[in-house]
């Protein structure tokens, strides 16, 4: 088609349209005399922000400012024994072995790290905190009593970690056969891949501080393929990482927003005190907190 013709179709709106895109017909003018030139590249929609949290952009539910009181820090994971020890850790307290090196968790997250890098959109996701994590097989097809393990991991390497704390776990035993995922969350592939073997995936703590349980739902509908909101791995990167997730008060507590527990009206949470760890269920789905934070695991 001739470029005149398509020109011919632009009315007066499209034209200040232009004109404001430039910048101002000062900037038009420079273009039409050379002085200026024009760089025509796609746009970009960056998801996360300078901190590695979710921009929040037309959501229908509730958020709020993070809390930057609150914190966690970058553990040290640069060589394969800081790796082999957070593998232990998970060895350890939930008595069993993935079969997974610190040679192969390292080469992954490696791997995974270089993926969201290259990503313009998602980039920035990793200035926040990053947990590498291991899901390991799943040995029942009921998600409420693998997670009555995951806690009981919990506990133990809470308490070995803090041997002056507690872990309290006020619904022990009331989650089996109660535990469901939310439609929406992409935790159910995380599931089903976790029924055939152990899974290597990138767990992103608190970039969704601020928002409310149902806006971290919400936002995954514009997140890229391979993130899913955290649930299932949220118990196991706390019993990986308890000096970084539960250091003290001043760190945000954990909103396990991919699941419900005995109906859509409730999920679950982690709340780290400095004497104490305790595990809720809740009931306050709407409410934004600055103090809470839904997390992301990338499996790529």
């Amino acid at each position: 088609m001739d470029p005149l013709k398509e020109l011919e179709g632009l009315d007066a709106g499209h034209q200040l349209a232009i004109v404001k895109k430039l910048g101002g017909r000062d900037n038009l003018w420079a273009v039409l005399r050379d002085e200026k030139t024009i760089i025509i590249k796609d746009a970009i929609k960056v998801l996360f922000d300078k901190h590695g949290r979710r921009i929040p952009e037309s959501l229908q539910t509730n958020v709020c400012d993070a809390n930057r009181n609150l914190r966690l820090d970058q553990p040290k994971l640069g060589e394969e024994v800081d790796f082999a020890n957070r593998i232990m850790q998970l060895h350890g307290c939930l008595d069993i072995d993935t079969g997974i090196t610190a040679e192969q968790l390292k080469t992954e997250t490696e791997r995974l790290l270089a993926l969201i890098r290259d990503n313009s959109q998602v980039a920035s996701i990793a200035n926040g905190v990053w947990l590498p994590v291991i899901l390991p097989q799943l040995t029942t097809d009921d998600l409420g009593t693998a997670l009555e393990q995951y806690l009981e991991a919990v506990g133990n390497s809470y308490v070995k970690t803090f041997s002056d704390r507690k872990f309290y776990n006020h619904y022990k035993d009331t989650l089996a056969n109660k535990i469901n995922i939310v439609d929406g969350s992409r935790h159910d592939q995380l599931i089903e891949r976790m029924k055939q073997e152990p899974i290597i995936g990138i767990h992103f703590p608190n970039p969704l501080q601020g928002f409310s349980i149902n806006a971290s739902r919400e936002q995954m509908s514009t997140l890229p393929e391979g993130f899913v909101l955290s649930g299932m791995d949220t118990p196991i990167a706390m019993a990986m990482y308890p000096d970084i997730l539960a250091r003290d008060y001043n760190t945000p507590g954990l909103d396990m927003a991919a699941l419900s527990w005995q109906s859509t009206d409730c999920s679950l949470s982690l709340w780290a005190y400095n004497s104490l760890l305790d595990f809720d269920p809740t009931g306050y789905l709407a409410n934004a907190y600055g103090l809470y934070s839904g997390g992301l695991l990338f499996l790529g």
